[in-house]
């Protein structure tokens, strides 16, 4: 009926057009977040809405076509900029259309952990994705908001699209390789280091280190004079634990090589790497990353993009 159809076209112009949040909408409609998640999935599947990831990406911009070509990115998904709440939500809910976009049967998937995460993992609408497998990447932080930690989001992603679930049950940073390499030996962290060499896709966040914005520190794991003396050393920032200088080269030192996580290398093996971050105060750590070649898709918001090109 026409009236059905004007009724999803009134959603999913408040979703892509107007850029409400998926709960915003749910408020205004009387309806469940879940509901609303759905029916902006059957605008897809109606051809209502229509998105497409290459040149004709609603998010493509200058500044994104500049990321792209100078650090050869396979994409750079540019977000409209707006207050920090918002921003968040949105790079979230960009993330997880992108995200839909590569599921498919057999998959098998990496994820870290971080805020940008969590709101991706938490916009992703729940369906099927055959014999597809969801692993977490690095350590748990035992962080005080345990939901945007590498364990929670894996399993939430993996309840989404009905995968396979493979946690890593130890802390990503121990105190010496001694640890390290007993903790390793373990069947069930063995098992998930295993898969983390197998992976098709892997989403990761991109975090600052400077010692007031380390998620490192934020966690606990580091003090701030701890933090200071790997900033000394040179390093700018940190994906998967791991702290790189303002080259994107990894630093040889005894902090890295007790990180708990999927081994540098084989993350950079991965096909497609999805780095999701935001925020001009992480302008540099993102800069480094993409120098680098860490990552070969890009999310984040226009200030950061245009800091980043600066």
């Amino acid at each position: 009926m026409q009236r059905d159809r004007d009724y999803l076209v009134s959603i999913a112009r408040r979703y892509y057009v107007d850029e409400r949040s998926q709960q915003q909408i749910a408020q205004e409609f009387g309806l469940s977040r879940p509901t609303v998640s759905n029916l902006l999935r059957k605008c897809r599947e109606l051809g209502i809405v229509q998105i497409k990831i290459e040149d004709g990406y609603p998010y493509a911009t200058a500044a994104g076509d500049e990321l792209k070509k100078r650090y050869r990115l396979d994409h750079a998904i540019i977000v409209p900029s707006t207050d920090d709440d918002n921003v968040m939500t949105a790079v979230g809910t960009v993330a997880a259309e992108y995200t839909t976009s590569l599921l498919a049967e057999h998959i098998r998937i990496g994820i870290a952990w971080g805020t940008s995460l969590y709101h991706m993992v938490h916009q992703l609408p729940h369906e099927r994705v055959k014999d597809s497998s969801v692993v977490q990447l690095m350590g748990g932080f035992g962080a005080s908001s345990p939901q945007y930690d590498g364990a929670d989001l894996a399993r939430e992603f993996s309840k989404r699209i009905h995968a396979q679930y493979y946690p890593l049950q130890c802390p990503v940073l121990v105190k010496n390789i001694m640890v390290k390499e007993l903790l390793l030996k373990e069947l069930g962290i063995k098992e998930t280091m295993q898969r983390t060499k197998s992976l098709d896709l892997a989403f990761v966040g991109i975090s600052s280190n400077f010692p007031n914005q380390s998620a490192m520190v934020r966690a606990g794991f580091v003090t701030e004079k701890e933090a200071k003396e790997i900033q000394d050393a040179g390093a700018v920032g940190h994906l998967c634990g791991y702290s790189f200088d303002s080259e994107g080269k990894l630093l040889d030192i005894s902090y890295n090589h007790r990180i708990i996580g999927i081994d540098f290398h084989d993350f950079l093996a991965i096909r497609t790497r999805v780095g999701i971050a935001y925020g001009v105060q992480k302008a540099q750590a993102i800069r480094a990353s993409l120098i680098g070649g860490h990552i070969t898709t890009l999310i984040t918001d226009e200030v950061t993009a245009n800091q980043i090109l600066s």
